[in-house]
C-alpha cells in the first residue's frame, strides 16, 4: 500500500470531522433536527440528516482522486438523486412508492452509464450469463437481464442499509466494515484488473463512516437519517458491481441484515401489512427487547459482520461463499430462536 492509497482516506476522515462540527453547529439553527417524541424518546432533538456529509466527502474526494469515467459519472449522478430525495424524505416523509421509484431510477442511471454484470457464478457449477437480450440506447449496449439484476441488487442494498439504521451507529459501523472489506479485496486483485477507482472510493467511504461513528455511536450526538443510510447502501451495492462483480462477497458480508430484511418482509406480508411499513421487528430491535443495551446490541452486530467479512475475504470460490451463506442462515435460525424464547419469557412475566 502506497501513500497514494493513504491520502484519500486521510482527507476524507478530516473533511468528515469538519462537516460534522459544521452540522452540530448549524443544523439546530436551521431546524434540521430529529423528532424523538414520535418514537417515545424523552431526549432533546439532535441534528438529523447528518449523512449528507458522506455524499459531500465522497463527491469532493472522487473529483480530486478518481478518473471520472462514464460509469463513475453515472454513480455520482445517481447518488445525487438518492441523497436529494432522501433529504426531502427526512423532512417531509415521502410516500413509499416515490422512494422506491427513486431507487429504481438510480439503478437505471447506473445501467445507462455502462455498469454491467456479465455473469453470475453458479455455486453448484457453471455460470449464469446476463449479456443476452440487449438493445442499444444512445450508443450504449444495455443488457436487459443484467439491468434488471443491477436494479434489484441496488434497491435491496439501499433498503437493507436503511433498515439497519434502527439503532444509531449500526449503519455507519457495518458500512465501515463492508467498505474496508471491498478495499482489501480490490487491493488483492489489483494485479488482475485496475481497481483504482474502487480502491479510492471504498477507502474514502470507510474513513468517512468511521469518523461519523465516533459521533453516531450510542448515545448519538447526531443521526445520519435516510439521507445517509440510503446513500451508503447505494454505494455498497454499486462498488460491489464495479469491483468486478463482488456480489457474492457483499451478500456474505451483509448476510445477516439481508436475511433479517427478508424475514421481516415475509412476516409483514403474512400479517397482511405493507412490506414498506416500518416496525420494531428487526433483529436489532428484538435484541433490545430481550434486555441488551443499545451498545451491546451494536457490538454484537459488529462482531457478526466482522466474522462474515473475514469469511468473505478468506473464501475464494462462489461455492464456498454459498455454503457460508447457508451456515449464516442456519445460525440466524438458532440465534433467532433463542431471542424469540427470551422475548416470550419476558412478556409472560
Amino acid at each position: 500500500m502506497s501513500i497514494n492509497h493513504l491520502l484519500p482516506p486521510l482527507l476524507a476522515f478530516v473533511l468528515t470531522l469538519i462537516g460534522i462540527f459544521a452540522i452540530l453547529k448549524f443544523f439546530p439553527r436551521l431546524g434540521l433536527l430529529d423528532r424523538p417524541h414520535e418514537y417515545g424518546l424523552s431526549r432533546a432533538p439532535i441534528p438529523y440528516s447528518g449523512g449528507v456529509v458522506f455524499f459531500i466527502v465522497f463527491l469532493v474526494s472522487t473529483l480530486i482522486f478518481v478518473d471520472i469515467t462514464r460509469a463513475i459519472a453515472s454513480v455520482i449522478f445517481a447518488a445525487t438523486l438518492i441523497v436529494f430525495v432522501s433529504f426531502l424524505d427526512d423532512r417531509m416523509r415521502l410516500p413509499p412508492f416515490l422512494r422506491l421509484l427513486t431507487q429504481v431510477m438510480a439503478g437505471i442511471i447506473v445501467v445507462v452509464g455502462g455498469v454491467k454484470i456479465q455473469m453470475i457464478n453458479n455455486p453448484l457449477g457453471g455460470a449464469l450469463f446476463l449479456d443476452s437480450f440487449q438493445f442499444s440506447f444512445f450508443g450504449q449496449q444495455i443488457w436487459i437481464i443484467s439491468a434488471i439484476a443491477i436494479i434489484i441488487w441496488l434497491v435491496l442494498m439501499m433498503n437493507v442499509m436503511n433498515w439497519l439504521d434502527g439503532i444509531p451507529g449500526l449503519s455507519s459501523g457495518i458500512s465501515t466494515i463492508a467498505q474496508i472489506s471491498i478495499f482489501i479485496l480490490s487491493i488483492e486483485q489489483f494485479h488482475v484488473v485496475d481497481q483504482s477507482a474502487v480502491i479510492t472510493i471504498s477507502s474514502v467511504l470507510a474513513a468517512s463512516t468511521l469518523a461519523f461513528l465516533f459521533f453516531d455511536f450510542y448515545p448519538p450526538k447526531l443521526l445520519m437519517g435516510d439521507t445517509g443510510s440510503m446513500f451508503l447502501g447505494f454505494m455498497l451495492g454499486s462498488l460491489s458491481i464495479i469491483a468486478g462483480g463482488k456480489l457474492a462477497t457483499a451478500l456474505l458480508i451483509m448476510g445477516f441484515p439481508v436475511l433479517d430484511a427478508f424475514w421481516v418482509i415475509f412476516r409483514r406480508i403474512l400479517k397482511g401489512e405493507s412490506p414498506f411499513k416500518g416496525d420494531y421487528s428487526h433483529f436489532h430491535h428484538r435484541l433490545l427487547k430481550v434486555g441488551l443495551t443499545p451498545r451491546k446490541a451494536l457490538i454484537l452486530n459488529y462482531l457478526f459482520c466482522i466474522l462474515f467479512a473475514a469469511v468473505a475475504l478468506f473464501l475464494g470460490s462462489t461455492y464456498e461463499k454459498f455454503i457460508a451463506f447457508l451456515l449464516i442462515f442456519a445460525g440466524m435460525i438458532v440465534v433467532g430462536t433463542f431471542v424469540f424464547f427470551f422475548e416470550k419469557k419476558i412478556l409472560t412475566k
